[in-house]
């Protein structure tokens, strides 16, 4: 049976007095020998409880410098025993797990404010930007239904103000209802999807609009299970952006990987493109944050919120010379 810390550290105390006397009573005796003996089995003895202290120091050493570093994986090795030191161990891992839960929600917290902050004022800004011109060109028509006589030019000035007041309206329409988009989400209906099937479906589908993409599946049976048409939707939005950014460099080239990496599966789609600059790459997830000209600014955020759906994540990659963008399913 095995003997617990704390008395197998009081059994070597208790050894390392007894012996300590005894050795100096043997050197007292003439008995040089033994007496030498027994002093080195002290001197073992308080190298053996010098060890189990350094090594507990060590451990706590760890675990500050993980804390320190944001590091919260590291974890004190439970052993079978139920003696103090085991149980202060434990007693740690469940401390550092509510340490490091608190800390990510508090994180969570931050992330999701700003995310908001962020939000708000783009859709401050998109609202602004369209409700100005209208309320200026409606002011502009008061004044001039008051004339009793309207000249050619001014009809022509009418007309026109009538053109951009319809053409705001109906694109801040269109950018109320791409917000709808990001705020009707279903719940993913999951089902077994085999991979290499439906990028095979993909490529014939996406050939249509000129889109053209390689793919490889490991292991080539690769199932996940996902909601197929929400998945097929996020990929056609990345096939569709990987193919703009290969056009704007040279002849674009669009590959699809999916693979199994330990427990998770990641689907990653790589263009040729000149990358994503590293003021943007911060902010492509942002809604309705797009930088082409005509882009709605919903394509990532929506691919973002379909991952969240279901469990997941997306990443992204960009250097000169492309982007990968990651879609990762635990």
């Amino acid at each position: 049976m095995k003997i617990q810390t704390k008395y197998l550290f009081i059994i070597k105390i208790i050894a390392n007095i007894f012996l300590s006397i005894l050795g100096t009573w043997l050197f007292v005796q003439n008995f040089y020998f033994s007496a030498v003996f027994i002093w080195l089995s002290v001197v073992g003895i308080s190298v053996s409880l010098y060890q189990d202290r350094q090594r507990l120091i060590d451990k706590m050493n760890r675990m500050i410098m993980s804390i320190r570093h944001s590091d919260f994986s590291y974890n004190f090795t439970n052993s079978k025993s139920k003696d103090e030191i085991n149980n202060l161990h434990q007693e740690m891992n469940e401390a550092l797990t509510a340490f490091r839960n608190r800390t990510q929600n508090l994180m969570m917290d931050e992330t999701e404010t700003k995310a908001w902050q962020k939000l708000i004022s783009v859709l401050t800004h998109e609202i602004m930007n369209s409700i100005a011109p209208i309320i200026s060109l409606s002011e502009t028509l008061s004044e001039e239904k008051n004339h009793k006589e309207v000249s050619s030019t001014q009809y022509k000035t009418m007309h026109q103000a009538m053109e951009i007041i319809h053409k705001r309206s109906k694109g801040l329409l269109t950018f109320v209802e791409n917000y709808r988009k990001l705020t009707r989400i279903p719940e993913p209906i999951l089902q077994p999807i085999y991979l290499e099937q439906m990028l095979n479906s993909l490529q014939q589908l996406v050939a249509s609009d000129k889109i053209n993409f390689t793919y490889s599946v490991y292991p080539e049976k690769l199932t996940l299970n996902a909601d197929r048409n929400m998945l097929e939707q996020v990929l056609i939005n990345l096939l569709k952006n990987a193919h703009e950014a290969g056009k704007e460099n040279t002849e674009s080239k669009v590959n699809v990987t999916a693979a199994k990496i330990g427990n998770e599966v990641h689907i990653s789609v790589k263009d040729n493109g000149c990358g994503i600059s590293s003021e943007a790459i911060d902010k492509i997830f942002i809604p309705f944050y797009s930088t082409k000209t005509s882009g709605s600014g919903i394509g990532l955020s929506l691919c973002r919120q379909i991952m969240l759906r279901h469990n997941g994540k997306i990443t992204v990659q960009s250097n000169e010379k492309g982007s990968i963008f990651t879609l990762i399913f635990k």
